[in-house]
């Protein structure tokens, strides 16, 4: 199969431990890196990256059976290069293919079919998307979805700067950037084009994704790009766990896992207003908790339902495979942490949590605080 090439190097002091970094950030996030003479060779998804040291510069190449596979390495790499470093995004441009691209391969523009209420404070947006292949996969299921300022007809989409890295517009033109779960898709017959539902939470201090939904009409038009976001790894015994922000995603992980899955779901929602229905492995229990008056992110209502919790000791005469996902507010993901690594002991691949917001904090604010 041919192989696309790229190329960039980016001089640097303490270049050596800048690459140490580079390799342990890959390592942290499950990419397989190793070490072949001088360079770190690292394999992502079908694709191959290298880093080296030479000349006081740092030197990166990037190889992929597709311009897609290609623009995510050295998306991928350039974040990290010019973390490392400091520099400005004018410091790294790549060289060779894939050098001409003005927009992101993985951008989809997508137009709003249809919209309905679930429940009084859930939405959920029917969107019409071309060139489906790359988001139809469970692998990864959140993706980022840029929304035009209210009033604008005609909006800009991203370009691409030399690094590879996204160069939104600006002004009046700008787009505002949130993290969403695909909540369900459907492909046409063509294997390409197709669907995808949003679920969006409506609420009175709404962000941008928010106040969209809630004036969001058919032939609307946003832009999306990911996919990304982990989800939960399949085992025989799983516990869930989210609020409102997180139950959108808890609801399709459920849906798809293997009919012998045992556990427990819990999703903190307002009130009974709120519950949706659900489609779970019979041996999955879901738990519905009522926050109440309470405003979301000050109840410790998962945290105590997940002390609560009895943990099997095998399944079927056999030791079970176990696995916790949780997401929602910064404070509620840092007390699962810590309950998961140190009441319950699980090992990193045994669990995944996630804070999707923080009270207080938009999400840039907050993913520039982190």
């Amino acid at each position: 199969m041919t192989q696309l090439q790229a190329r960039t190097s980016v001089r640097m002091d303490r270049a050596e431990e800048a690459i140490a970094a580079i390799v342990g950030h890959m390592q942290e996030h499950d990419i397989t890196v190793r070490r072949e003479g001088t360079r770190w060779v690292a394999d992502y998804e079908g694709g191959r990256g290298q880093l080296w040291l030479e000349d006081q510069q740092v030197h990166a190449e990037v190889a992929a059976p597709g311009v897609e596979l290609l623009q995510d390495m050295k998306l991928m790499l350039a974040h990290l290069l010019l973390e490392a470093t400091g520099a400005a995004d004018g410091s790294l441009a790549w060289e060779g293919d894939g050098a001409a691209l003005l927009r992101p391969p993985a951008f989809r523009e997508l137009r709003v079919l249809a919209v309905r209420d679930l429940t009084p404070h859930m939405r959920r947006v029917r969107f019409a998307c071309d060139d489906m292949a790359r988001y139809a996969q469970d692998t990864n299921i959140h993706v980022k979805l840029l929304f035009p300022q209210p009033g604008v007809a005609e909006p800009q989409w991203p370009t691409l700067s030399a690094s590879g890295l996204l160069r939104l517009p600006e002004g009046d033109g700008r787009l505002d950037m949130r993290t969403y779960t695909m909540r369900a898709m459907g492909v046409a017959q063509d294997g390409a084009n197709g669907w995808i539902d949003v679920d969006f939470v409506l609420h009175e201090d709404a962000g941008p994704g928010s106040a969209w939904a809630a004036r969001a009409q058919p032939g609307q038009r946003i832009g999306m790009t990911g996919p990304g976001g982990r989800t939960a790894t399949p085992a025989d015994w799983m516990l869930l766990a989210g609020d409102d922000t997180g139950l959108p995603a808890m609801l399709r992980i459920a849906a798809a896992l293997p009919a012998h899955t045992r556990g427990h779901v819990f999703a903190e929602v307002q009130g009974p207003q709120d519950e949706q229905p659900v489609q779970a492995p019979e041996g999955l229990q879901w738990h519905w908790l009522h926050r109440g008056a309470a405003e979301a992110g000050t109840t410790t209502l998962l945290i105590d339902a997940l002390r609560a919790v009895r943990w099997p000791d095998a399944l079927a005469g056999h030791p079970a495979s176990r696995f916790v996902w949780a997401a929602g507010e910064f404070d509620t993901a840092q007390a699962v942490r810590q309950w998961a690594r140190e009441e319950r002991g699980l090992e990193k691949h045994e669990q995944l949590v996630v804070a999707y917001w923080r009270r207080g904090m938009s999400e840039s604010d907050f993913k520039a605080a982190k």
